[in-house]
């Protein structure tokens, strides 16, 4: 477990990113918090480290603005700049406090700016346990001191006194010079640095892309951008005129080197008003290079030579050689990573007929052929940031599920571990979250601070986690009742409370032969049949008061939302069987006025006990159904059972016997009934009569239908304002409706 040396409230957010500039150059920027905290924003060792094996460059520029973090991470983030070919140089940008500091010694060489500050400490770490263990705790952050003593030590003047700053318990704050003093950076930069010879050609280069991009198509854009993007440095964007660092602000997607540029033209007295929609044709200055629309800067061609001596001339010569060679391959520098442009640039600087202008062509039409970078484009990794009281919240929830036996097994395995409130009691919750809230809790009882976590005005998160916790179980009871309708109904969506038709349309007459002329006759689709499904709300209140809370009562907590959670799901059941039960058996009035089971719709077998015969005849009967216009037969097949307790064994037996069970055994004759049905499905709700039911497939061919509004098929939780008592209150909803949606895929057989 690594160690935090920063509180988790000055945390922020983070940037790692990798930029490759000109001259087999890199730019690593180590921005924010060090480490992988609960919100997965610090910049993480492995993070580093894939960073930096994807990048060849000789020199990597590392810049750092950050306030520390976990020890483990900084530690290996050292090892892997320390372990690179590269040769590694350090520029401390804004602070390089705690863990950062230590990341600096990484450096060859180590550079702060004036104003810039560095903090060296020792490790901190916090813990719980027993007294033991905190001990031994203790003793392992005197082994991290001493590990980080080993990599200041290697640049420090005098080890001594790291080691003090180390082992006093003080934050020590050092400025640019008192770094340097110490051993611990190698220079200042100055408040104004000069323009360098590299700041110049990158700032050639972005006013080559710059104008490139307001005069070339669209494909190219966007390498242009990333081109532009990976060029920018402070000292070569300072060096530009206002209206060119305009057009390259407009240019800069990354929103963190965007308003760094800003600040720059702020500091320099340049109000940075909002970006052009397109940049502006740029003209490089005349001591830079010459800079028509091109993806870089080109040097002028070179001036014929004058034959003034042998010795001159070859002088000349070899120098217009190496200005050509130096300009062609400025050309190509910032271009390498896409697929055949190192190709390209070979075959220019081998053609000694090729001036840079002319590569400069080649290179554009080589990018609007749609050349793409080798590594696909950016790497931009995107995630999902869960802010901390979210994960907070969601151990909270884990320590009492845990704590009332609703989760098991592994399941509670894994919400113990490293879970600080698993021994929390339900008043030690609700006081930290007034804590949180601001509220003093010091002069409260335990009662008051019950009701007072509990009352409706209170700015607290604890009705959240105790409604979190709350829906865990109701879903979880709810998810473990024994359904049987949905073995046998369809489900349904309804978007509101009002009745939902539900159609059943007549099929289409028969196909006709296309006639001579090659026309297709119009099918007639004939009217079909109509029926309604209506939702409605149900439910119970469910309170929490202050007496739970203040006696640790998870047993009545979990045994009353349980108990809710079974009996909506029975709900749903006891209303399918209900609409079944109505009218003695043969089920709710349908759209024509006839009940559900009729003679009419020929869906009413002859009563018998369950036989082979019997169940041959519920399929002859299910297969005759016919479509509403009675054009053409529905070729529907049987495929649920649904009978009383009672009749599951012999139902089970004549359904999957090889051999017919309702004659003597000496005879063998094959079941003609097996396999009828896929599913065997009973019921203690049908009580202890006689008939039994044959379903089609739900699918296929529905008869009863459970709708839910808006398709939420599980309860809710909604909180109820309660003025009556002190406690919390919810009310869990189930919102659904039961229907019959039609009658031919479904047949009764009133028993014998």
């Amino acid at each position: 477990m690594g160690l935090e040396t920063l509180a988790p409230e000055s945390k922020g957010k983070s940037v790692l990113a990798l930029n490759t500039t000109t001259g087999g150059e890199a730019e690593l920027l180590i921005y924010g918090p060090i480490g992988d905290y609960y919100w997965g924003e610090g910049v993480t060792a492995m993070g580093v480290v894939e960073q930096l094996a994807g990048t060849t460059a000789s020199v990597i520029n590392v810049r750092i603005n950050s306030d520390g973090g976990v020890v483990t991470d900084g530690l290996a983030i050292y090892n892997a700049l320390k372990q690179h070919p590269a040769t590694i140089n350090v520029t401390v940008d804004g602070v390089a406090a705690s863990i950062a500091s230590l990341i600096a010694m990484a450096g060859s060489t180590r550079r702060m700016h004036a104003n810039t500050m560095m903090m060296v400490h020792g490790p901190q770490g916090g813990g719980w346990g027993f007294a033991g263990d905190l001990r031994d705790r203790a003793d392992a952050i005197d082994v991290y001191g001493r590990s980080m003593l080993e990599s200041y030590s290697a640049r420090a003047k005098n080890p001594a006194d790291i080691e003090t700053m180390l082992t006093d318990r003080k934050d020590h704050w050092l400025t640019a010079a008192d770094a340097v003093a110490l051993g611990l950076a190698d220079e200042i930069i100055p408040d104004v640095q000069p323009e360098t010879a590299d700041s110049s050609v990158a700032a050639a280069a972005l006013l080559s892309y710059v104008s490139a991009i307001s005069t070339t198509s669209g494909a190219v854009h966007a390498s242009l951008r990333h081109r532009i993007q990976s060029t920018t440095t402070a000292a070569a964007f300072a060096s530009l005129r206002e209206g060119h660092q305009r057009a390259i602000v407009a240019q800069l997607e990354d929103s963190s080197m965007k308003q760094q540029c800003q600040l720059i033209m702020a500091q320099a007295g340049t109000a940075p008003t909002a970006a052009p929609a397109a940049a502006p044709a740029v003209t490089a200055p005349a001591t830079a290079v010459a800079a028509p629309a091109t993806p870089a800067p080109v040097a002028a061609a070179p001036a014929p030579v004058a034959a003034a001596g042998t010795e001159q001339t070859v002088s000349a010569v070899l120098a217009a050689m190496s200005a050509r060679t130096a300009s062609i391959r400025t050309v190509f520098a910032g271009f390498r990573d896409v697929a055949g442009v190192t190709a390209l640039e070979n075959e220019c600087l081998g053609d000694h007929t090729i001036t840079a202008e002319a590569a400069q062509g080649k290179l554009l039409a080589k990018l609007a052929a749609g050349g793409q970078p080798l590594n696909g484009g950016f790497n931009q990794q995107i995630t999902d940031v869960v802010p901390e009281e979210d994960n907070q919240r969601r151990a909270q929830v884990n320590a009492l599920l845990a704590r009332a036996g609703v989760l098991t097994g592994d399941a509670a395995v894994q919400a113990r571990d490293g879970n600080p409130y698993v021994n929390t009691t339900l008043l030690g919750l609700a006081e930290q979250s007034l804590i949180r809230a601001g509220v003093n809790t010091r002069s409260m009882d335990r009662e008051e601070i019950a009701r007072r976590v509990l009352a409706v005005q209170t700015t607290s998160d604890f009705p959240v986690l105790l409604e979190n916790t709350l829906h865990k179980i109701l879903i979880g009871a709810y998810n473990l009742q024994a359904f049987t309708w949905n073995r046998f109904c369809s489900t349904g969506t309804l978007s509101d409370y009002r009745p939902h038709n539900r159609y059943h349309l007549a099929g289409f007459s028969d196909l006709k032969p296309v006639n001579e002329a090659g026309e297709y006759e119009n099918g007639v689709l004939d009217d079909g049949e109509k029926e309604t499904i209506k939702g409605a709300r149900k439910g119970r209140i469910l309170q929490i008061t202050p007496e739970v809370l203040v006696n640790d009562d998870l047993g009545a907590f979990v045994r009353i939302t349980t108990a809710l959670g079974q009996a909506a799901g029975r709900t749903i059941e006891k209303d399918v069987y209900a609409l079944l039960a109505l009218n003695g058996g043969l089920g709710p009035v349908m759209s024509d006025g006839k009940t559900l089971f009729h003679a009419d719709h020929n869906n009413i077998a002859a009563g018998a006990d369950i036989s082979v015969d019997a169940f041959d005849a519920m399929r002859q009967l299910i297969e005759s159904q016919m479509d509403p216009g009675g054009n053409d037969y529905l070729d529907i097949t049987l495929s649920r059972f649904l009978g009383t307790s009672a009749m599951k064994g012999k139902a089970g037996l004549v359904n999957n016997a090889e051999y017919n069970p309702d004659v003597s055994n000496k005879f063998q004759l094959p079941n003609i009934a097996r396999n009828t049905f896929t599913e065997i499905i009973t019921s203690p709700r049908l009580g202890t009569g006689k008939a039994w039911y044959g379903f089609a497939d739900p699918g296929i061919e529905p008869v009863i239908e459970v709708a839910f509004l808006n398709g939420v098929q599980t309860p809710v939780l909604e909180q109820e304002n309660n003025f009556r008592t002190d406690g919390l209150s919810w009310k869990v909803v189930h919102k659904y409706g039961v229907g019959a949606v039609g009658w031919r895929g479904a047949a009764r057989n009133p028993g014998a």
